[in-house]
């Protein structure tokens, strides 16, 4: 297996809201709750019956969760959290929730600097 196969795994998914119009509405759904930045990576997303969970990294130094019900076709979020990228790294403990974070916020650090 190749290096390169490895650092696949943890990857993860960078909104362009430019180009998609679901990553758009996800960018405004935050900004509606005073979230500001230039880069955002989504760090897991879990689609359940009646709403979806996001965890995002915004920049390299904000961590988002939030709920979006399915009925309100992203216009309102139910339950938003906001971390400093410290206390959600810490809390996380280790793993691979772990290596994905470390791998998205250098990620975020190449974008940001580009």
């Amino acid at each position: 297996m190749s290096p390169q196969r490895l650092n696949d795994r943890y990857s993860t998914y960078v909104l362009q809201p430019d180009r998609e119009m679901s990553d758009a509405e996800l960018v405004a759904l935050m900004s509606k709750h005073g979230v500001r930045g230039s880069v955002f990576q989504i760090l897991r997303h879990i689609p359940e019956q009646g709403e979806d969970l996001y965890t995002v990294l915004v920049d390299d130094s904000l961590v988002v969760e939030f709920e979006v019900p399915r009925t309100t076709k992203m216009t309102v979020v139910s339950q938003f959290s906001s971390f400093s990228l410290a206390t959600y790294r810490h809390e996380l403990g280790q793993g691979k929730s772990r290596i994905r974070l470390d791998q998205a916020t250098a990620n975020a650090r190449k974008l940001l600097s580009a």
